[in-house]
């Protein structure tokens, strides 16, 4: 081989020496390369692995308390059916405050734009009604006091004319608002995940829990009615009569409120009297409409004698609400008088009530069965066998009379001598008696037998046992 020859294969063996270290030097460069980006790699997973433990924990305490709040949250949202059904609610406000439903109508459901997602749909609803201010606040309170969410988040009112106020005594506004809740419709299911210890977990987050739940339940606020103010849409600034044995408006207009409210009792004892289940129950009802007419009756010339109610629309609400109305029901006790007085059922009925009441010693309510019935019993003139029943009635009345006043006296036994040839003799109340004597002026001693007095009292022969 000649030198040339030599060099050049020397040459190549060389040339590929060299590429094969720089290639290997390159591959082991590209090795540290890819080693560092796994380092850097893993050291940012260790800080997210480093987060997430320390964010778990506050996460699943969260998710503790908001699991034992979800019954809360159902009862604050209404289900698809509940929200539906708030209409008969508002009809129930309705009767309840006494404002005149127009229209209760639910709106169209809005529809969500393209795109948007919510976990709630909003349900709402437009009533219109006419009332006075205060029933309107009233009827506002329930829905504020309801046990779901409602809001509302507009509402119109055109105030009544003065002319109304003056000719009723109130004004009734037409009113027309929006109410609004909202039903939680989850559009994904979320999958539970199970929490390891829950219940040592929830344990101590007690306190937490109550605290969150406190905050959640609705506070409450009691509505007391208008308590003597001026419809302040109207304002009626009508002048009272500083005369008026000094009645304020405020006074005068509770006045009235009182009268309403004792004959709207009345009204409803009237409607329990068909109810009654028995003869004495209906009675005892009838009497206590009859009284509450006379109570009423007796306030209304007290305040028409005095001039208590001088303000315009309180004088006007007790024309419409109480005079008119108090003459309906006094016409309608005096007609069922005058018809047929008490039934021969009725006067049987109390007869066996008295009859037994005066055998049990119970006097006193032998005479309330006699009161329930007395005014009815001059009505039963020219019917004989009611007459012979009233007859009755009275004599019983008199005799638990007499029983009643003969078993109030207070008499003490001291002893008594009974011998054989002589007069007996008593010792009552500290005084020696024999037959012929008097206890006391209308008390006569009849009588005397070992340990008994017989007495002459009111014109009936009565036995003291001792």
């Amino acid at each position: 081989m000649n030198d040339r020859k030599f060099w050049t294969i020397f040459g190549l063996i060389f040339v590929l020496a060299t590429a094969g270290s720089a290639y290997a030097i390159y591959a082991k460069q590209e090795n540290i390369t890819q080693r560092r980006d796994e380092v850097a790699r893993l050291g940012t997973d260790i800080q997210t692995a480093r987060k997430t433990i320390t964010t778990t924990a506050s996460l699943e305490k969260e998710v503790i308390v908001l699991r034992e709040l979800s019954a809360v949250f159902e009862e604050i949202l209404p289900t698809t059916d509940g929200a539906r059904n708030l209409i008969k609610n508002f009809y129930n406000y309705s009767r309840e405050t006494g404002v005149q439903p127009t229209s209760f109508q639910p709106q169209a459901s809005r529809t969500p734009a393209r795109g948007e997602q919510s976990d709630f749909d909003r349900f709402s609803y437009t009533l219109e009604m006419t009332g006075d201010t205060f029933q309107f606040l009233d009827f506002i309170n329930r829905i504020e006091t309801h046990s779901r969410f409602m809001s509302i988040p507009s509402f119109k009112l055109t105030a009544g004319s003065r002319k109304e106020m003056e000719q009723t005594g109130s004004a009734r506004h037409a009113i027309q608002m929006d109410v609004e809740t909202y039903v939680y419709q989850p559009k994904t299911e979320a999958q539970r995940v199970p929490i390891d210890g829950y219940d040592r977990k929830r344990d101590l987050l007690v306190g937490e829990i109550n605290r969150r739940r406190q905050a959640l339940r609705l506070q409450t606020f009691q509505f007391r009615g208008s308590r003597g103010r001026r419809d302040p849409w109207i304002d009626p600034r009508v002048s009272v009569d500083e005369n008026s044995n000094g009645l304020t408006m405020i006074e005068q207009k509770e006045k009235v409120d009182e009268l309403i409210e004792l004959l709207k009792s009345a009204n409803a004892q009237w409607a329990r009297v068909d109810d009654a289940e028995n003869i004495l129950e209906r009675m005892m009802e009838k009497r206590g409409v009859i009284e509450a007419i006379a109570t009423i009756q007796d306030e209304l010339r007290r305040i028409d004698n005095d001039g208590l109610v001088t303000y315009p629309p309180a004088a006007k609400r007790l024309q419409l609400e109480v005079r008119d109305p108090l003459r309906k029901l006094q016409t309608l006790v005096d007609d069922t008088k005058s018809l047929q007085g008490p039934l021969k059922e009725e006067l049987e009925q109390v007869v066996n009530h008295m009859r037994t009441n005066i055998e049990a010693g119970d006097f006193l309510l032998a005479i309330q069965d006699f009161e329930s019935i007395k005014s009815g019993l001059e009505l039963v003139q020219g019917d004989p066998g009611r007459m012979e029943l009233a007859d009755e009635l009275r004599r019983l009345a008199e005799e638990a009379d007499i029983l009643r006043a003969f078993g109030a006296i207070d008499i003490t036994f001291g002893g008594q001598a009974l011998i054989e040839g002589h007069a007996p003799a008593v010792l009552l109340n500290g005084k020696t008696l024999s037959v012929g004597d008097l206890l006391q002026p209308g008390v006569e001693v009849v009588a005397i037998r070992p340990f008994e007095v017989d007495f002459a009292f009111r014109g009936v022969v009565l036995t003291r046992s001792f």
